[in-house]
């Protein structure tokens, strides 16, 4: 599951003048990744709403997955970039035929898989308020309502990915809306970020992810939830595992 999460740099994009570095003021946006079950943030990729960008990010989060990890059902917004970066990542490639031995060869063919689930989530707004919701299903639109079924959805959704905007806002200061706080330095402001992302996976419980157990409520973090850590890490554990990113 895949969205945008907007923050500014320096200026509002707005003021950003033809002098200004476009690449370190105005609007900055953070690419995210994140498993609706788990509620694991897979891959973040800070920077403009560019293609490469949104690229790169798909590309993170699949090579993130497991080896014998099945293609996943993907959610995302409408931002028409996210269609060529999944079926490039995602494609299974072919050589295109060739008519003679003249000339240079054509580039492969890329094909669906047709385990490949993708939806597009489309909010129509009248001002602040969203009006509608569309559902767009791009790949796999046969097997959408099965795998809508399977994860306990009414419907195809981008809330999870919502959900960790918000608390990203909330644990970020340089990332609340109508503030003060807003950061100077984009360097600053990617650190900051994947320093979240970090407690965010491994420090902070998610109440979502509690469970009964014989010993009473569980709680988890989304990396236990996931499978990839037995415990929850301090802080200070962090900083000694991992000091270089923090």
């Amino acid at each position: 599951m895949r969205s945008g999460h907007l923050s500014i740099i320096y200026k509002k994009q707005k003021n950003v003048t033809i002098t200004d570095d476009e690449l370190a003021v105005g609007d900055h946006w953070d690419c995210n990744c994140i498993d609706p079950e788990s509620k694991l943030l897979i891959s973040l990729v800070p920077g403009k709403r560019t293609a490469a960008n949104i690229d790169e990010a798909v590309r993170d989060a699949a090579f993130r997955l497991a080896s014998d990890c099945p293609v996943p059902a993907i959610f995302t917004d409408g931002e028409s970039a996210y269609h060529n970066a999944i079926l490039d990542v995602f494609g299974t490639r072919y050589p295109a035929p060739r008519s003679s031995n003249l000339g240079r060869p054509r580039a492969p063919i890329i094909r669906v898989p047709q385990d490949l689930v993708y939806a597009q989530v489309v909010k129509h707004r009248s001002g602040n308020r969203v009006k509608a919701v569309e559902i767009r299903p791009i790949f796999g639109k046969g097997k959408l309502d099965a795998v809508v079924e399977s994860l306990g959805w009414k419907q195809a959704n981008t809330s999870a990915i919502e959900r960790f905007n918000l608390t990203d806002r909330q644990r970020n200061a340089r990332k609340t809306r109508k503030s003060l706080n807003f950061s100077k330095d984009r360097r600053q402001h990617d650190s900051q970020s994947f320093i979240n992302a970090l407690l965010y996976n491994f420090h902070h419980y998610h109440r979502s992810l509690r469970i009964k157990t014989e010993m009473g409520i569980l709680k988890r973090t989304p990396a236990q939830a996931a499978g990839i850590a037995t415990k929850r890490f301090s802080v200070l554990e962090l900083l000694r595992l991992n000091p270089i990113a923090c």
